[in-house]
């Protein structure tokens, strides 16, 4: 998998030393850094973000992955609200990324042996604790320690400060040597944020046979009072060398976007226009494609360097989305859709093919004329569609959800083990909410303020989760 964007200031915990640290090179850019004699990576960290919007209520749940050689590790996290901590299954994202990359997304397949359209893609769209006291040192510098304890792995302590250079001397005295520059703690002051520091025993890693540790701490949820749903990014901006590669899972009410330019329409909505709908766009959609690349154009001839978000999966879970945490093994196959729909039936490829030839020769009657065009279509679905890698279903009536008479089942396949993992996700999904998977590679210059997340407008929400010929991998 990617490495993603670490939302974490990783900090190196040198206890009853003092080292000089300087930022060192990744390719995911998370927070790590390098220090006299030590070197701590931290390669990758994935994000799950919650947000109710009634209740002024998000929570994101992190995982850091680390590797080194201090003698221990340690983080800090701003929030703008003073969170509540709590474990997460150890192997909650690989069951997320399982639940999402591997949805076995069916598709109509575009038969149309004639040349009117030079678009051959397919017409469809798959639509789709109790609080500590709190309590100051004699020497607290203006910072306050509102609780104190252990989540997991992870001793934590919630602070909070009233000027940059106090935390910055706290956190020194405490055994958390910070790297990054006041201004951006003072960034987090001012506006009143919570920071929780952590600290990893590296004993609870793997040890490496030269002596340094590696491996991913226990999952994370941290659930706070917030006026917006945000989620930390400038904290990152001091380990980031040149760009991370940030990927955001969101549950929500609706669909969720990244706001102003980095919104994922940029990208999908030429995508999808493009490719899906092919010639049968619309004027007006013809309109908006043209718009969108032209605004994309107008970006890039200002910012060379600039790339746009991307829409990786997004669906309203259904009673059958959650049926597949209820019994993976029986219903993950079609994501918890059970049966084919009414009318429908299997068709091998053969089948498949000679009833699609059939209607071509009877449909071009006693006229004949050049079938060259039509015979490279047939090999191409040949191709496309071999009973190895799926089923031909042949949909009762055209009006079906996928919009076309046959569509494809494609094999999807993972370890059972795997598959019986997805269990795992039980309580946390929940019926009738969104869920929204984001890309978004930002360079160190873009990382100014944090990421805010907004509602998708209403009406124009639209379901994803099969790969169109631009998505990422």
């Amino acid at each position: 998998m990617r490495r993603i964007l670490c939302v974490l200031s990783v900090l190196v915990v040198a206890i009853g030393a003092f080292f000089v640290f300087a930022a060192h090179h990744t390719d995911a850019a998370c927070c790590y850094f390098a220090a006299q004699e030590k070197d701590i990576n931290q390669p990758g960290q994935k994000a799950y973000i919650q947000w109710v919007p009634s209740e002024k209520l998000e929570a994101f749940t992190v995982q850091p992955k680390f590797e080194g050689n201090a003698v221990d590790f340690g983080m800090v996290i701003p929030t703008p609200g003073q969170p509540k901590l709590d474990e997460m299954p150890r192997d909650f994202f690989k069951d997320f990324a399982i639940y999402t990359i591997l949805t076995p997304c069916p598709q109509g397949i575009y038969v149309d042996l004639y040349p009117e359209c030079d678009e051959r893609q397919s017409a469809s769209v798959a639509l789709g604790a109790d609080r500590a006291p709190r309590t100051k040192s004699k020497e607290d510098h203006g910072v306050t320690v509102l609780e104190a304890g252990v989540v997991g792995s992870l001793d934590y302590k919630v602070i909070t400060a009233e000027k940059p250079d106090g935390l910055y001397t706290w956190l020194k005295e405490n055994g958390y040597v910070y790297s990054g520059d006041q201004g951006t703690l003072k960034f987090y002051i001012d506006k009143k944020w919570f920071f929780t520091v952590m600290k990893i025993d590296p004993k609870q890693m793997k040890k490496k046979a030269d002596g340094s540790y590696e491996g991913e701490v226990t999952p994370t949820k941290f659930t706070f009072a917030s006026e917006q749903c945000i989620y930390p990014l400038r904290i990152t901006a001091l380990s980031v060398k040149d760009k991370t590669d940030a990927l955001l899972y969101v549950q929500a009410p609706t669909e969720m976007d990244l706001s102003a330019d980095l919104s994922w329409k940029h990208s999908f909505r030429v995508m999808w226009l493009t490719y899906m709908l092919g010639c049968g766009a619309s004027p007006e959609q013809q309109k908006e494609l043209t718009e969108r690349q032209q605004w994309i154009q107008a970006k890039m001839a200002k910012d060379p360097r600039y790339e746009t978000t991307k829409l990786e999966w997004a669906r309203r879970l259904g009673d059958g989305d959650l049926a597949v945490l209820e019994d993976p093994l029986a219903n993950w196959a079609q994501m918890g859709g059970g049966d084919l729909p009414e009318g429908a039936k299997v068709l091998s490829t053969e089948a498949f093919l000679k009833e699609v030839w059939d209607r071509f020769q009877t449909q071009r009657g006693a006229n004949g004329g050049d079938d060259t065009y039509a015979k490279q279509r047939m090999k191409e679905l040949e191709e496309q569609y071999p009973a190895t890698k799926g089923q031909v279903v042949k949909m009762k009536d055209a009006q079906n959800p996928y919009y076309s008479e046959y569509v494809w089942y494609a094999s999807r396949e993972a370890p059972e083990a795997d598959v019986k993992g997805l269990s795992r996700l039980k309580g946390h999904l929940a019926k009738g909410q969104w869920i929204t998977k984001i890309r978004k590679v930002l360079r160190k210059d873009e990382m100014t303020d944090d990421l805010l997340l907004v509602p998708v407008d209403a009406g124009s929400e639209q379901e994803y989760i099969r790969l169109m010929p631009t998505s990422p991998p």
